[in-house]
């Protein structure tokens, strides 16, 4: 077939030719799954840490700084969860970046997490002993400092996203907040992309509803066994037990780093000790050891949790799933007990 000039003309014609969809970047399964339902039908968001990486003290490899580099936007919780991602974006020629626990309308708690000895990690990009931390799957990646001027509000450094000292930075765990975050992530791609506008706010709208079925069915999924007491390895799911006010007794370990501390694990034998502790919880590959310790002393049940998903698998359907599985979980086996 001859093209002739004409054809070839309107073929080439930048007014014809599809937008390229936004290159965008998330920190971990659960900020990648929401920002997936967003963009469904438009394009793919991509997860800078692989499965089962630890988010608060990552070590990004130099090939995944170049990739963080490239990209159009990033979306991550903030550095109160990955101070290591922060000071990545500082070395990387970054310009759209939305830090969610800034957004307008998110719900805050105070956590007695302090995730300040990870600051430092991820800071020597150019060491290869990094190399180790992680798979070489997620590396396209660049993030932006520039929020929209909706609900979430413009910021000219990194310095002023979602500094927020003393705040439990595991915010995800509350359906509000997922329902929050849907529409930011919409707003701000709709900055970067006019053109699928629509179709970001019409995904976002989907999925706060879907999001808030599921409330409602953990709801009643755990309004049977809200009375009885349970333990967490760490202090990681204040958001979930608090939006489903649950008898969450406290933690062996307050901490990602920190050392269970004496007057803490007295506490914790007492309520047991006073039969107040039906469940005990580890999570994946962290805590079983004391769980099991300790439950056998208490004659409680054990239960893993996994409040980052780690084990679920990524796409759009993690974050529903990733909450299910934690309600359903923490029912079953409060049940037995």
């Amino acid at each position: 077939m001859t093209l002739t000039r004409t054809t070839i003309a309107l073929c080439l014609s930048p007014s014809l030719l599809m937008a390229e969809t936004p290159n965008v970047v998330t920190d971990f399964a659960p900020i990648h799954s929401l920002a997936a339902q967003v963009m469904d039908g438009v394009g793919a968001p991509e997860l800078l840490l692989p499965q089962g990486a630890d988010p608060h003290g990552f070590q990004l490899r130099p090939s995944q700084m170049r990739s963080l580099s490239d990209a159009d936007l990033l979306i991550w919780v903030g550095p109160a969860m990955t101070p290591w991602l922060e000071r990545a974006v500082d070395g990387a020629s970054l310009g759209h970046s939305l830090a969610l626990l800034s957004a307008a309308g998110t719900v805050l708690r105070e956590g007695g997490h302090d995730h300040e000895h990870d600051a430092h990690d991820g800071e020597e990009h150019d060491d290869h002993d990094h190399d180790d931390h992680n798979q070489d799957d997620h590396a396209e990646h660049k993030e932006h400092d520039e929020h929209s001027d909706h609900d979430h509000e413009t910021h000219d450094d990194h310095e002023s996203d979602a500094h927020v000292e003393g705040v439990d930075p595991h915010a995800w765990l509350s359906p509000l907040n997922a329902q929050v975050w849907l529409e930011a992530i919409a707003e701000e791609l709709s900055e970067l992309d006019p053109e699928n506008a629509e179709r970001y706010h019409e995904n976002a709208h989907m999925a706060q509803e879907s999001i808030a079925a599921l409330d409602s069915r953990i709801q009643a999924r755990l309004a049977p066994v809200q009375a009885k007491g349970f333990v967490l390895f760490h202090d990681a799911l204040g958001y979930f037990t608090d939006h489903f006010k649950l008898n969450n007794l406290g933690s062996i370990r307050e901490g990602d780093a920190a050392t269970p501390s004496a007057a803490q694990l007295a506490e914790i034998a007492e309520r047991i000790e006073h039969g107040d502790v039906s469940c005990i919880f580890s999570e994946p590959a962290q805590g079983e050891t004391q769980v099991l310790e300790l439950a056998k002393s208490a004659g409680a049940g054990t239960a893993v949790l996994d409040p980052g998903g780690s084990t679920i698998e990524i796409g759009s359907m993690l974050y529903e799933n990733l909450m299910w599985n934690t309600a359903d979980t923490i029912a079953s086996c409060l049940e037995g007990k």
